[in-house]
């Protein structure tokens, strides 16, 4: 395959165009030609006139195209122009798809795109330029996503080269569109793609959940208002340049463990922020800033990847916010991939890719979008390793450097603090509820548990059984054998306990004080109790406890009734502890409620 990249800026310069490329197809056997219009000018009848000029001159080439903020030829920045990059594929077919009034249909559209892709034969990769918001992207990518996992997905969202309030539209044979979709399928045996993504923001401050979204609106997060985020944190308040004031400090949302950035088209007076991408209810979302050594490192890493697939063509689709942060010194992460491949794209306003190992697909922001093409396998020819130029970085970005140098510096050694805290904490809080000796529960925590199930079976009437025990004859075994041995025993008999509660439904046991335990089962009847009462009565009695030949304990159990004092419960089981032990010990006695003292 081989790629021509031409600037049209007057009749002059398509003229010139199409003469070049038909003298590239001259002889040349072909089985596609695919253009790509990539629109840094919103004059309509000159769109028209270059898309009517390509169709006379090539009846065969596909054609599609995107209103851009910036355009990329050569791996760098061009002024506002129709960027036109010709595709000559020698064994790939392509085909172009559109899809118009997609409003309020984008699940219906995103069937439609998943039966095309998993329709075609010899399918490799498709690329969808999609209309952002109002669109609703989620109900089309989910549909979406369950094509194929082995069809490669990229593409962007159109913009303008104003970024608020400009004209954001595509362009296909049928004309120019907004409110659409176009879709570009590449099928073929010769033809290999690779499709990367880089970001290089991280993320700053505290983590928020979504409380409150819809589509591509943030209304809250943690039950304020989204557009608090910026004013307690940043101090950027809710006025006429606020687009302006947060486009470096876009969010960071993580969902189902898929991280998104997402920057800020609109804030309302409401609170609420429209985002360029979708949000949704239950992500978590965080403040980000972007770390130039961070992005240069990840654009090193996938300039090798690139590198070692060969290309023989290389779209770069990368967010204008990204322009922006960087401002000159985004050509300097751009220029490596030329030196791999001819490379052209544009300053968008959201990056599609999707994940080669889950299948999912996702809307980017701040990302650049890098897609290596090639037909045939690789050949092993020499190409020399290529790196981001960051000598260069001065000036603003190389502010941005020092300042986000020290951001995280600091936020590692608050990190670390704050990892300290939580630890101590831990501990505290296991020592405030876990008995030193025995690892259950101490008296204070099984007691406030078992006074919360009490409460609980007060609302939902569901039964609640108690189990307490006492080791018997144990204060013979400490004046016997010494209190070291008695503290063995009392860790033996806390792990048979221990081994008795389930992991759910709330069952749980702790130490009452001395030779004295609790046992809490909320849901189990009077029988099912008594029986495990007896199951605990015969594994004590046969546990080899060192030194003592044989050790028994005697059990109380009791169940709830409902409307009952809590002093009431705890004297029944106690009263039947007692008559286990005057009884005879080794036994396990019921206590029975015979009425219902509480009205």
């Amino acid at each position: 395959m081989k790629q021509l990249l031409f600037e049209i800026y007057n009749k002059e310069a398509l003229s010139n165009a199409v003469n070049s490329i038909r003298k590239d197809l001259e002889g040349r056997s072909y089985s596609s030609l695919l253009f790509h219009m990539y629109c840094g000018l919103d004059d309509e009848d000159w769109i028209l006139e270059i898309r009517d000029t390509l169709a006379q001159a090539f009846p065969r080439a596909e054609l599609c195209g995107v209103s851009s903020h910036a355009e990329i030829i050569k791996g760098s920045l061009t002024d506002p122009v129709i960027l036109l990059s010709a595709m000559i594929f020698e064994k790939t077919e392509t085909r172009v798809f559109f899809f118009p009034d997609i409003l309020d249909n984008e699940a219906d559209y995103g069937r439609q795109v998943r039966n095309i892709i998993d329709d075609s034969a010899d399918i490799k990769a498709c690329e969808i330029l999609m209309q952002g918001a109002p669109l609703d992207s989620l109900a089309f990518l989910n549909e979406l996503e369950q094509c194929r996992k082995d069809v490669k997905i990229f593409g962007g969202y159109p913009i303008s080269h104003e970024v608020e309030g400009g004209r954001r539209f595509l362009v296909t044979e049928g004309g120019i569109f907004d409110n659409a979709i176009v879709l570009v399928v590449y099928s073929g045996e010769a033809f290999h793609i690779d499709v990367g993504y880089t970001a290089g923001w991280k993320p700053l401050g505290r983590t928020f959940t979504v409380t409150k979204a819809h589509k591509n609106t943030l209304y809250s997060v943690d039950n304020f208002d989204a557009s608090e985020l910026y004013k307690k944190y940043l101090d950027i308040d809710l006025d006429e340049d606020f687009v302006t004031n947060t486009m470096e400090f876009p969010l960071l949302a993580e969902d189902d463990g898929r991280k998104m950035l997402r920057h800020c088209v609109a804030g309302t007076e409401e609170g609420t922020l429209e985002l360029a991408g979708y949000i949704r209810e239950g992500m978590t979302v965080t403040m980000a800033y972007g770390d130039p050594t961070e992005i240069v490192a990840e654009v090193d890493v996938r300039a090798e990847q690139v590198r070692q697939f060969e290309p023989e063509a290389v779209l770069i689709y990368t967010c204008t916010m990204r322009k922006i942060f960087w401002n000159y010194f985004i050509n300097n992460e751009m220029a490596p991939f030329q030196k791999l491949a001819e490379t052209c794209g544009f300053c968008t306003g959201g990056e599609l890719n999707r994940d080669p190992e889950s299948g999912n697909i996702m809307w980017h922001n701040i990302t650049m979008l890098t897609i290596a093409m090639r037909e045939g396998e690789k050949t092993g020819r020499e190409i020399a390793p290529v790196r981001v130029d960051a000598s260069q970085m001065h000036g603003q970005a190389s502010l941005v450097n020092r300042l986000t140098t020290l951001v995280r510096v600091t936020s590692k050694e608050l990190r670390e603090t704050l990892g300290d805290l939580e630890e101590a904490n831990k501990k505290l809080l296991h020592m405030a509820t876990v008995d030193e000796l025995t690892a259950l529960f101490n008296r204070r925590e099984i007691e406030r548990r078992i006074n919360a199930a009490i409460d609980e079976a007060e609302k939902t009437g569901r039964q609640v059984a108690l189990v307490m025990m006492d080791v018997d004859h144990f204060k013979r075994v400490n004046d016997t054998y010494g209190h070291e041995t008695g503290d063995k025993i009392l860790e033996g008999v806390a792990a048979v306990l221990n081994a008795t509660v389930k992991e759910y439904d709330g069952e749980a046991v702790g130490r009452w004080g001395g030779e004295e335990f609790f046992l809490l089962m909320p849901g189990t009847s009077l029988e099912e109790a008594v029986e495990r009462a007896e199951e605990i009565r015969q594994t004590v009695e046969l546990y080899p406890f060192p030194k003592v030949r044989r050790l028994t304990c005697s059990l109380g159990v009791t169940v709830t009734t409902g409307g009952e004092d809590k002093k009431a419960i705890y004297t029944r089981v106690d009263n039947a502890l007692y008559e286990a032990k005057e009884s005879g010990r080794n036994r396990v006695v019921v206590g029975e409620a015979r009425h219902n003292p509480k009205e």
